[in-house]
């Protein structure tokens, strides 16, 4: 009888701390290196904006160790530490963002998934609202992360529309040289936990 009890309170005991090691969650946190890039076209030439002061976190359900899900995914970038080699550009769309009413741009995922392409490497989807100038939109983005041990590298692309913000594309020189509307954001994020 007492060696059906060990046996019951090993098995119980073992259940436990394999649903406790299988539901736990791993937070990353971006670290130096991080960017995220605006770039975007015009009457004239190409142009892009970068930043390097961000905050992001991703907390991942992990299972035997290894990212399963993505519990969350948060995002945020100071308007104004977006800059351009150009900075009357950098001004004007600091502007055109109402940056100083409306500092941060900001992501927050509402619904996420994962899909391993090999050993390495995962591609990620966050659903979330992004909020620029005071206006949120639901948005969906991608990312290819390879896994470094405690680092993951998550880089992706997504294109936007500044008017879906209710920004009004930046104009120069009396409106001779006009920013288009269309945009895209390249991220490349290092997560460290």
């Amino acid at each position: 009888m007492q060696i059906i009890k060990s046996i019951l309170l090993i098995t119980v005991f073992s259940i436990v701390n394999n649903h406790a090691v299988l539901s736990q969650n791993q937070t990353y946190t971006a670290t130096e290196g991080s960017y995220v890039e605006v770039r975007g076209t015009s009457t004239l030439h190409d142009w892009s904006m970068r930043s390097e002061i961000l905050t992001s976190e991703v907390v991942f359900n992990a299972g035997n160790g290894e990212p399963e899900s993505i519990e969350s995914v948060v995002f945020i970038v100071q308007k104004v530490t977006l800059e351009s080699d150009n900075a009357r550009l950098h001004r004007l769309a600091h502007k055109e963002m109402d940056a100083e009413n409306h500092p941060e741009i900001t992501f927050q995922s509402t619904g996420n998934g994962i899909s391993w392409i090999n050993d390495d490497t995962l591609r990620a989807t966050a659903e979330g609202d992004l909020t620029v100038s005071g206006v949120t939109r639901q948005i969906t983005v991608e990312a290819t992360c390879a896994n470094e041990g405690r680092l993951f590298i998550c880089s992706g692309t997504k294109d936007l529309r500044m008017t879906d913000f209710d920004i009004d594309p930046p104009r120069l020189f009396l409106g001779t040289l006009r920013t288009h509307d269309d945009i895209t954001v390249e991220f490349s994020m290092m997560y460290a936990r």
